[in-house]
């Protein structure tokens, strides 16, 4: 018997946050942690999600780190200072980011056409990604305009409120008006993705820096709040699996942290933890 399953991804979520904030609906029956670097080259997203949506990993499906370079000027940067000594080294990130703008050397984010593998979302016919990392990046992620006012001397309120009352108001909307509706039966297979914890991480989570810990958990509980009413809707909708994850956790000193997680509303992996590629295969033998 198929079953329909939902995915919605809260990037940057942190396990031990969710657990320190005691979060009630993103905590479902099964709850535990995803191995997010069995395979993987870095710790980001586009990495991560490419190697969740086909089972792979970088070497495979083609995808490496979050951007790729738009020419080679970017190759000579990689040369100079390489990406791999990012999340161990502090203070290259400013050098690179200051050879960057020397060479004039410029990024985009990976998408469906960088991929070498077929995803779940061509292996299931009747299947909906919504801004899913690394195959249909949002436009406003894109571009990084994230975290662009800070640029132009924002506060940190300030550009999230830009952040939420552009980005992610535009990402629930778009879920919300795909379940909502009346005359679209669930999906075999649907995948949400919201960014809006990773932004807030990068702006009040940085424990050498900015760090705001009521902040961060009045944001957890936001997003708990958001995963409730998700829950409700989709099992309306007649979506069997719902299941939400994270590809890394944040804070950490430097770069994203091990402490992805996932839950679901049924069995799954029951005591087993996961890698991020194995639900590639857990959802085409839920579906199928």
């Amino acid at each position: 018997m198929s079953e329909n399953v939902l995915v919605v991804a809260f990037d940057g979520l942190d396990k031990e946050l969710i657990e320190e904030f005691e979060l009630e609906n993103i905590r479902q029956e099964e709850f535990g942690s995803i191995d997010n670097q069995t395979g993987m080259k870095n710790i980001y997203t586009s990495e991560l999600f490419a190697s969740f949506i086909t089972g792979t990993n970088w070497e495979e499906h083609g995808i490496e780190g979050l951007n790729k370079w738009k020419d080679s000027r970017g190759e000579i940067l990689d040369t100079l200072v390489p990406k791999n000594l990012l999340e161990t080294k502090r203070g290259l990130h400013r050098v690179r980011e200051t050879l960057k703008s020397a060479l004039d050397a410029e990024e985009t984010k990976w998408e469906k056409e960088d991929l070498k593998v077929d995803t779940l979302f061509e292996k299931i016919d009747n299947s909906r990604p919504i801004f899913v990392p690394g195959y249909n990046p949002s436009t406003f992620w894109t571009i990084e305009a994230d975290l662009r006012p800070l640029g132009f001397g924002k506060t940190p309120a300030e550009t999230m409120e830009h952040y939420d009352t552009r980005e992610f108001s535009h990402r629930k909307e778009k879920l919300f008006s795909e379940l909502e509706n009346e005359f679209i039966p669930a999906r075999d297979f649907l995948m949400m993705h919201f960014h809006r914890s990773d932004t807030f991480h990068h702006l009040y989570g940085d424990k050498d820096a900015n760090y705001d810990e009521e902040k961060l958990r009045e944001m957890y509980n936001e997003m708990d709040e958001l995963a409730g009413e998700i829950k409700e809707k989709a099992l309306e909708k007649g979506y069997d699996y719902i299941i939400f994850m994270s590809d890394h956790g944040l804070p950490a000193k430097i770069g994203h942290n091990e402490n992805a997680f996932y839950s679901s509303n049924k069995e799954l992996f029951l005591d087993q933890t996961p890698k991020i590629m194995d639900f590639h295969d857990k959802v085409l033998e839920l579906v199928e």
